[in-house]
């Protein structure tokens, strides 16, 4: 969302959880740009749930709307 720098919403993710496949981009997508690396070992739904719930606390704290149950359902779903 405007206003949120991903490079930090991913840093305050990963001081919560530093396990969690997550990386923001580099350079000028700093700013926009988030990458879930959930591919090898971390190729799981549960790596990919963890992360968006981290992710979506993040927003949340920021004052943001947020849906952990619909982004739940959308790992889900495309996990079949």
């Amino acid at each position: 969302p405007s206003g949120v720098v991903a490079s930090e919403l991913v840093a305050e993710a990963l001081a919560g959880d530093g396990t969690l496949p997550l990386a923001a981009g580099g350079g000028a997508l700093a700013k926009e740009m988030i990458r879930v690396n959930h591919y090898g070992v971390d190729a799981t739904a549960e790596a990919v749930r963890s992360s968006l719930a981290a992710l979506g606390a993040g927003l949340a704290a920021r004052g943001l709307t947020v849906d952990p149950e619909g982004a739940r359902q959308a790992v889900e779903s495309a996990w079949r």
